[in-house]
């Protein structure tokens, strides 16, 4: 039951319904749940760890300002892109994908003993190809979250590996909020493969030029689809 109460509270901070220094009492809002107050301090723990609210003596849990919050978490990814910071965080994680997910595809063609890895990349686009024949979208987005999770995971860095999560929630995202391309055609997975192809022969260039055109097309995707929707932004990189 916590898992409610914490996705309705994070969905709220983050809307700006409960703003900065807003003190949430445990009684309200175990009485608005319908909650015991177990329950209510298990959600504070977990908004906690995202750096979304504070205990403090005497003064009770607060909401931080979004500096102090955990912007790569997945939660608080999506709880922003649901509200109303959805185009500013959508182009936050546009700039990240672009600077980080190129030197990943770079880092993975400089790695020796790909073979299995390389494979992998290739199982998940031939998912993707299916789910596109199938006009399924959702199985489209798993194997494509698949397919970035090993691409940054096969970099090798620790670091950009953790990032995955982050790429997951914007992947996420983009099918929740009808950002997908209206014609997901061959060409989609054939950019994919193209970077595949790249780091199986080794060629570090090729594969950093392969993923940055790969998401600058998708990022220009979703600018026609928020502009379509209606009071979408430019996500053009500047």
């Amino acid at each position: 039951m916590h898992a409610l109460v914490v996705d309705e509270l994070g969905q709220a901070i983050a809307a700006g319904e409960l703003g900065y220094d807003s003190q949430l009492v445990p009684d309200e809002i175990g009485s608005h749940f319908g909650v015991s107050r177990t329950v209510v301090r298990e959600a504070f723990k977990v908004l906690e760890t995202k750096g979304m609210v504070e205990a403090r003596p005497k003064t009770g849990t607060r909401v931080l300002p979004v500096e102090r919050w955990d912007l790569l978490d997945r939660d608080v990814i999506g709880w922003r892109v649901a509200g109303p910071a959805r185009d500013s965080q959508l182009r936050e994680l546009v700039e990240l994908r672009t600077a980080v997910e190129p030197l990943a595809a770079r880092r993975f063609a400089q790695t020796r003993e790909q073979e299995a890895a390389v494979a992998t990349l290739r199982s998940h686009c031939e998912a993707m190809s299916a789910a596109i024949e199938s006009g399924d979208a959702s199985a489209f987005t798993t194997a494509d979250i698949a397919f970035h999770t090993d691409l940054l995971t096969g970099s090798g860095n620790r670091i950009l590996a953790q990032i995955a999560g982050a790429v997951e929630a914007a992947l996420r995202a983009r099918e929740d909020l009808h950002l997908l391309p209206d014609d997901l055609g061959p060409e989609t997975v054939a950019s994919h493969q193209a970077i595949t192809d790249a780091i199986e022969s080794g060629s570090a260039e090729e594969a950093e030029r392969a993923t940055r055109a790969l998401i600058d097309t998708a990022n220009d995707e979703i600018t026609k689809q928020l502009q379509r929707q209606g009071g979408g932004v430019s996500m053009a990189r500047t």
